[in-house]
């Protein structure tokens, strides 16, 4: 996973969290008011899809921080490392400036 493609499922998320749940509640009710289905059992395929929904986006969440959490550890050490090359050229400049005195 990359940083560009998690920001292209978030806002493919964003707009399925608008859309889904309109679309489907709007086809439920078109079944019930056509009655074609008994009230329970719309309402248990309601439950279900929204339920599956939140698996599934709980699933993708978990695995979107666990991109984040890896990346932020590995600026973490790209960090330090670049930290420990500076105070080396720090030291090295302080050398340099002292044998010329």
């Amino acid at each position: 996973m990359t940083l560009e493609k998690l920001k292209k499922q978030l806002l493919w998320w964003n707009k399925a969290a608008v859309v889904a749940p309109i679309f489907v509640t709007t086809f439920l009710v078109l079944l019930w008011y056509a009655s074609i289905c008994p009230p329970d059992q719309l309402f248990l395929t309601a439950c279900g899809l929204y339920f599956a929904t939140a698996v599934i986006w709980w699933w993708w969440t978990m695995r979107g921080i666990a991109y984040l959490v890896a990346l932020m550890q590995k600026i973490q050490e790209d960090m330090l490392e670049a930290s420990k090359d500076l105070k080396s050229i720090r030291n090295e400049i302080q050398v340099d400036n002292q044998s010329t005195k």
